[in-house]
């Protein structure tokens, strides 16, 4: 019984205070559709994968080869991400960005226990990144012709341009904006309870005063 009276009690804040709360929650919806719409920029993503081991014509594959082609994998991905190859796009696409800043649009990964490796670019502008992803695989290429006097890199898929942007999403970023704004709303209206020491009603007397109640003086509006 005094569970049901605690919930009871629980329901009656949120109803004193359910205009607050409404406000709080399409105010978050509001702030949210509209970051998200003309603040936040869209960002494309573009990617290509290779594959290390490629077998010269009529040779057969061996197991010792596909083991080894497996450890190189993560040497390839440092030098796919490094400084060489970066620097290399830069110039090859005339970008103007630092090879910090360019890394940063990079992942570069091997594709779950295999040869293959995915190159990812996520940019703002969706033609640059499928530039980019192909520019990486090119010059990566190259640099480990160069550098390991192998090869054994080829690209599978080329990066093709995605006009379908990955972020931000906004059903996602409206939905996250609404359950945070309602429950920003029922703190906000358990803290002024809370926070609200003001006697109201005869059960408010006999609970903070710890005094009997003697008599009600009735509320009366006369005529004006």
């Amino acid at each position: 019984m005094e569970q049901e009276l605690e919930l009871r009690e629980l329901f009656a804040i949120i109803s004193k205070r359910w205009k607050m709360i409404m406000a709080i929650f399409f105010s978050a919806i509001a702030v949210s559709t509209l970051i998200t719409l003309y603040v936040l920029q869209p960002v494309y993503q573009a990617n290509t994968t290779l594959l290390v081991g490629k077998p010269a014509e009529g040779s057969q594959v061996v197991i010792q080869d596909i083991q080894l082609n497996r450890q190189l994998v993560s040497t390839y991905e440092q030098i796919a991400k490094s400084n060489l190859v970066t620097n290399e796009v830069i110039k090859e696409l005339n970008l103007s960005l630092s090879a910090t800043d360019l890394k940063s649009k990079i992942t570069v990964s091997q594709v779950a226990d295999t040869e293959i490796i995915s190159v990812i670019v996520k940019d703002d502008m969706p033609g640059r990144a499928a530039l980019i992803a192909n520019g990486v695989a090119s010059a990566f290429i190259a640099k480990i012709d160069t550098i390991m006097n192998v090869s054994n890199v080829s690209i599978i898929d080329p990066a093709i341009t995605s006009m379908v942007p990955i972020a931000p999403r906004p059903a996602l970023n409206i939905a996250i904006a609404a359950t945070l704004g309602i429950m920003l709303g029922i703190f906000v209206a358990f803290a002024l309870e809370y926070l609200d020491n003001t006697i109201k009603t005869p059960k408010d007397v006999e609970q903070y005063l710890e005094l009997p109640l003697l008599g009600i003086v009735p509320y009366y509006e006369g005529e004006r």
